[in-house]
């Protein structure tokens, strides 16, 4: 839930390009060949129509439902036949990432911290993220 709920406010993509290969009708919408479409995951993953009025709040909590079926609002790694090839060796390795960290030391954010998400080609800290960690045995 963390992650997802990470990965939806910091999405590793913030807009997918596409590309029509035919000729698409979208109920009165008519999509041509060769037309380039953008899709922005960022403002998806924030919209307060979507996600409610606290969208742009860190909320764990809205990923609790079991199953979660992402659909077409929660598009971190794309989806459908041209979702990320990488995505389930990328959720494996956080979810193994944070277990590791989590069972060993406790987090917290440095008094210098500074949030400022820059989107570059992936959505990156524009001056990093300072923590401490603290050892759990000491």
């Amino acid at each position: 839930m963390v992650i997802n709920e990470s990965l939806r406010l910091y999405p590793p993509a913030t807009l997918l390009p596409r590309m029509a290969f035919e000729d698409i009708k979208l109920g009165d919408l008519h999509i041509p060949k060769g037309l380039q479409i953008w899709i922005p995951v960022l403002a998806i993953h924030h919209s307060k129509e979507i996600w409610g009025e606290d969208a742009n709040e860190f909320n764990p909590d809205r990923f609790a439902s079991k199953p979660f079926a992402p659909g077409r609002h929660f598009i971190p790694f794309a989806t459908g036949p041209r979702n990320c090839i990488g995505q389930s060796f990328a959720m494996m390795e956080a979810k193994i990432i944070l277990a590791m960290l989590i069972s060993r030391f406790s987090f917290q954010i440095s008094d210098s911290y500074r949030h400022a998400p820059v989107v570059v080609l992936t959505t990156k800290p524009k001056y990093g993220v300072q923590v401490y960690l603290k050892p759990l045995n000491s």
